[in-house]
């Protein structure tokens, strides 16, 4: 018990201070999930810190952003590892969580760093998940030819809580609205595609997860829609979050699963 107190302690501070680095995004606005309530969000770890989340959509594959490899930072290095059924950082469990290896990182081929176009990646791994009370799998939803402008959704992580704040202990939601896409655009200055939307927030109070809870799970009606991609700043209700839209990649994603098994 005292080792695994220690080793909750150290991934804490591991991600306390890579989020203050400003690489992984921050839940804004957000409030504490009821725990294990998303029940297929992971925590992944690569082999200098951790940070970025993703999203179990088979037993054996977790769906999460292509940036989280590093591109861009001084160093490129593959996800090792995948922790489930996390809440809390500090007062993590055994009987809670299920640590995974990472067989194989895929990110999308045509993934541009600089554009942001097409920032997904699947992890394979090493062997299947155990669905329990804390982990479970959250399968793709029906593909959409869109989403529609002011569909209500929520966005989930253990970012900072603010632009130059800390990271937080348990798992944080903040609810978001979808942004038409040319409105997005005139922000963004025309890089929004047709595999991205935005959401954020249609109020003065900010809601967001900007620069990452990168890789986490956009859901929208109970259905996955979205992986939190990138943003400008943190919260501010001009430059909204930045998703890349999973349905323009269900068959990428479907058929790389097919190939691998």
């Amino acid at each position: 018990m005292i080792i695994i107190k220690f080793l909750c302690f150290l991934v804490f501070t591991i991600l306390h201070l890579y989020l203050q680095a400003g690489d992984c995004a921050e839940i804004v606005g957000g409030q504490e999930v009821e725990p294990h309530s998303v029940p297929y969000i992971a925590l992944l770890e690569d082999k200098n810190d951790m940070g970025c989340g993703g999203m179990l959509i088979n037993k054996k594959w977790v769906l999460t952003a292509a940036h989280c490899l590093g591109w861009g930072f001084p160093w490129q290095t593959d996800i090792q590892m995948v922790h489930l059924g996390v809440h809390s950082l500090k007062k993590a469990t055994r009987s809670s969580i299920q640590s995974i290896q990472v067989m194989k990182n895929i990110p999308h081929p045509d993934y541009d760093a600089t554009t942001h176009q097409h920032d997904i990646m699947l992890l394979q791994l090493k062997k299947a998940v155990k669905e329990s009370n804390t982990v479970r799998v959250k399968p793709l939803p029906n593909p959409l030819k869109d989403i529609q402008a002011g569909t209500k959704c929520f966005v989930a992580g253990w970012g900072l809580t603010s632009e130059k704040g800390s990271a937080s202990d348990v798992l944080l939601n903040v609810s978001v609205t979808v942004i038409d896409r040319k409105v997005c655009n005139k922000s963004y200055g025309g890089e929004i595609t047709n595999g991205m939307f935005c959401a954020g927030s249609v109020t003065d109070q900010p809601a967001d997860a900007c620069q990452g809870d990168s890789g986490g799970p956009l859901v929208c009606g109970g259905e996955l829609r979205g992986v939190v991609s990138h943003g400008k700043g943190c919260g501010h209700k001009d430059y909204p979050g930045v998703y890349t839209f999973i349905s323009k990649y269900d068959d990428w994603i479907k058929k790389t699963i097919g190939t691998a098994e």
